[in-house]
């Protein structure tokens, strides 16, 4: 993934032509067979009958519960999340007349209308304390309850006071869940205030003055977008006439309930309803419309979050604030069903809202869903995790479901540059029917350093092989002169999609590589590559400087996963070189070059010790950014306890050095502001914390950091799914920007197969493979099926009373395996066996 914005001065992506997309659907019957290498549901035994059975274990399949997966493609919304029973008016600084003509604005001379992110604000004046402005607004009729609804530029540190006549009813306060990225761009937020009766004077008639006012030391200060006067029902016995402004009625028809909905609205009114899908989802909306008079627009926006959910839409294309996030559609005479004219990657409510007078009636809203386009059946997965654990439980398969929505029609890109207009899901990155991108909302790319988490989860999970394999081959196909794989592919016009700005992501590419051989023994894809990873290997090595054997970034390709650092000897990048280096080792080998394997470990040797001897500080006991640096990043320190770079002690004392500095919600991604390295929560670099803690004997601990980091991300206004990142304050980092399902975060799935199930191949394709059991604290037992080329591999562990830990393996033929438990000696097997050791 990228630090952030890729730029803005390329053309426009390609457009796929009706005869490829035509080709790639066809594809998709050839190529399901290959892509799923598990046996179909129908051909696989019954989940509760194996080891957790024999334990006494509760029932495989009941693990389904967890499957966030739809049971079918078209999907309708679970919930009415709001709607406007009465909106009597409705201001917004994208238009002067609605501002000026018909809501008498007053401001100060330092008030400007500014566009920002793309949306138009009415700003009282950045930094200018006490500067305001105020418009007339009509209340609705009737009496009863006036609830505000504001949209807002969000922005961490505004300050200012809401006044309804002159009495203060709201006060808006810094809020650093709102921390701006890209120029303080959040994105639009949105709040709501119900007036009290007193602030309400009726002596004004209809109207009342609505003032935003900044505090004393404001910041941004009130930067607002539009304002609904929004009332309930009229009351039995009031003015029987019918209401100026808008309304929405039986507006539950949307979330599935009965009949129609219907839309009034004037040009006072934005009459909307928000419907809720429960979590993340993506795909084609459409609507069964109606037209009852006038000549309505119904309008689309979508969001992640509640928080960002929005007339505006949250961001989802690059630069933010060059598309139209939010889409709308003449609404045709007579009866006709409507849709946004292009699908929306990831969403979990949506606002449908009526632009313009008139009147329709909705009915039938429903979303194909996209994702995933191999699989018939979303939620028959090949792989299962269940634990005495329910959180843990909701951690395996919101991981799953993450990199389900993360696997993509290549033929379904993301545009890029963003083009004005609205947004468009049909650039070409890749070849074939599927491939695993970084997010279903943005980027929809194929990134390299994001397949080393997404990928094993695919193969654990719905053991999807062929887009893990298809998005690595196609980043791969076009490397530089110098041998250096490509960390990205952009869609660019020109056909130099090709990225080499990424050095860390082209180490990454080994380890892809590797990855997919041990998982799958595809032997041709192997042969198909290795030459690739002699030239990737050449060509890191050709920037390793002789005189101290350290790996100088090339300033050209110095991206990173979060940020920007080339031209250095940082310990990251020299770290990753060891690793891929002795990885690498181990497919030389498989490919008889015992050379190879021989020269790349003296190198990574080599480099180790140059890490150890000059980006070491012994008095903090951690590694530091790069020569002369006093930061100490977490990606460095992590990798240097992965790659063995670092000796037991000084492990021992970088885990102990990170693990002081974890906030409720976990590991910085460094320990002082200020250095290259941003400071926030980064759940694709605490990935390798979690290895690197249980791979030290620390699975408590590891455990820990699992429930603060990737705990928080499934607590409320979430998707059930796996965020991008997290600030420090635990919102979105890159506000409405962020991606609140991204492959990169569902390492939770491969952790408690591999570590905590302890099931890992050590021979390519699952011929070998070891059980090893990491028992946290408190987990009374554990059980899971891992697809592999084989067979399923099934596994329980469960402690007894007296403190020991028996553990029951089921393997299909052909398979070796080694049992370790703790206190006993490793036992090589085939076949199904129970062994019992004690608990350490």
């Amino acid at each position: 993934m990228s630090p952030g914005p890729l730029g803005a001065a390329l053309s426009a992506a390609p457009k796929p032509t009706a005869a490829r997309r035509a080709a790639a659907v066809g594809m998709l019957a050839l190529a399901a067979s290959a892509a799923f290498g598990a046996a179909p549901a129908s051909a696989r035994p019954p989940r509760d009958d194996g080891p957790g059975r024999a334990l006494g274990l509760p029932s495989l399949d009941t693990a389904q519960r967890y499957n966030l997966s739809p049971a079918s493609r078209t999907l309708t919304p679970v919930a009415l999340d709001d709607a406007t029973a009465l909106n009597a008016d409705f201001v917004t600084a994208a238009s002067r007349a609605s501002e000026e003509d018909a809501h008498r604005l007053d401001a100060d001379p330092t008030s400007r209308r500014a566009k920002i992110g793309g949306s138009w604000v009415r700003s009282a004046g950045a930094g200018e304390p006490l500067a305001e402005f105020s418009y007339s607004l009509l209340r609705p009729r009737g009496g009863g309850q006036v609830r505000l609804r504001i949209e807002e530029a969000g922005a961490e540190l505004a300050e200012y006071d809401v006044l309804v006549n002159g009495v203060k009813v709201h006060h808006r306060g810094p809020n650093p869940r709102e921390r701006g990225s890209y120029g303080g761009q959040v994105g639009l937020v949105h709040y709501e205030i119900d007036l009290p009766r007193a602030a309400l004077d009726k002596r004004r008639g209809d109207r009342f003055r609505l003032t935003f006012r900044n505090a004393d030391d404001p910041g941004p200060g009130a930067r607002i977008a539009q304002v609904w006067s929004i009332g309930g029902e009229s009351r039995r016995g009031s003015d029987p006439a019918a209401p100026y402004g808008g309304t929405v009625t039986n507006a539950r028809a949307l979330a599935g309930g009965r009949g129609s909905a219907t839309l009034r609205g004037d040009v006072l009114s934005r009459p909307y309803a928000i419907v809720d899908f429960g979590k993340e989802v993506g795909g084609d909306v459409t609507v069964r419309a109606k037209r009852l008079d006038g000549a309505p627009k119904v309008s689309f926006a979508f969001s992640e979050s509640k928080q960002f959910m929005t007339s505006a839409s949250d961001y989802s294309a690059d630069p933010v604030g060059v598309v139209t996030e939010t889409e709308t559609v003449k609404v045709p005479a007579g009866t006709s069903t409507i849709s946004p004219p292009d699908g929306r990657g990831g969403f979990r409510y949506l606002m449908v809202w009526l632009s313009g007078p008139g009147a329709v009636e909705l009915s039938d809203l429903k979303l194909s869903f996209e994702a995933a386009p191999l699989q018939r059946d979303l939620r028959d997965y090949a792989g299962a995790f269940l634990s005495s654990d329910d959180q843990l439980n909701r951690f395996w398969y919101s991981g799953a479901y993450t990199v389900q929505l993360s696997t993509i029609d290549p033929q379904t890109g993301r545009r890029y540059p963003a083009e004005p207009g609205p947004p468009h899901n049909d650039a070409r990155i890749g070849d074939g029917p599927s491939v695993i991108v970084d997010a279903p909302k943005r980027d929809r790319f194929i990134w390299g350093g994001d397949l080393v988490v997404a990928n094993p989860v695919a193969y654990l999970t719905t053991h999807d092989t062929l887009s893990p394999q298809l998005a690595f081959d196609w980043l791969s196909a076009r490397p530089s002169p110098e041998g250096q794989p490509a960390g990205v592919y952009i869609p660019l016009e020109d056909g130099n999609g090709w990225w080499m700005n990424w050095g860390e992501y082209a180490l990454w590419w080994v380890i892809n590589y590797e990855n997919h051989w041990r998982y799958t023994a595809d032997r041709a894809f192997l042969d198909r590559w290795f030459d690739q990873l002699v030239a990737t290997i050449g060509w890191a090595r050709a920037n390793v400087d002789p005189a101290d054997d350290l790996l100088k970034t090339p300033a050209a390709a110095g991206g990173h996963w979060g940020y920007g650092i080339g031209g250095t000897k940082e310990t990251y990048n020299n770290a990753l070189l060891v690793h891929a280096l002795r990885v690498g080792a181990t497919v030389a080998e498989q490919q008889g070059r015992g050379d190879l394997a021989a020269d790349w470990r003296a190198q990574a040797d080599r480099t180790a010790a140059a890490i150890n001897g000059a980006l070491w500080d012994e008095a903090t006991g951690a590694y530091v950014l790069q020569p002369g640096s006093t930061a100490h990043p977490q990606d460095a320190n992590t990798l240097a306890v992965l790659a063995g770079v670092a000796p037991a002690e000084r492990s021992d004392r970088v885990l102990s050095f990170l693990r002081s500095g974890w906030t409720a919600i976990g590991s910085p991604s460094v320990d002082v502001e200020g250095s290259p390295v941003p400071r926030y929560i980064s759940p694709f670099v605490s990935t390798f914390e979690l290895d690197a803690l249980a791979g030290n004997g620390r699975t408590d601990d590891a455990l820990d950091l699992l429930k603060r980091t990737w705990g928080h991300m499934l607590k409320g206004d979430q998707t059930g799914t796996f965020w991008e990142n997290i600030s420090l304050s635990g919102g979105p980092q890159l506000g409405s920007y962020t991606s609140y399902s991204h492959g990169w975060g569902a390492a939770p799935t491969t952790f408690l197969t591999n570590t905590v199930l302890g099931v890992k191949p050590t021979g390519a394709g699952f011929s070998e493979f070891v059980v090893e059991p990491h028992v946290p604290a408190g987990l009374q037992w554990a059980q899971g099926r891992v697809p592999t080329p084989k067979g399923d591999v099934d596994v329980a562990w469960k402690r007894t009373r007296d403190g020991r830990l028996t553990v029951a393996v089921s393997a299909p033929p052909g398979t070796t395996y080694t049992v370790r438990m703790p206190g006993a000696e490793p036992r090589t097997l085939t076949g199904s066996t129970t062994t019992t050791g004690a608990i350490r």
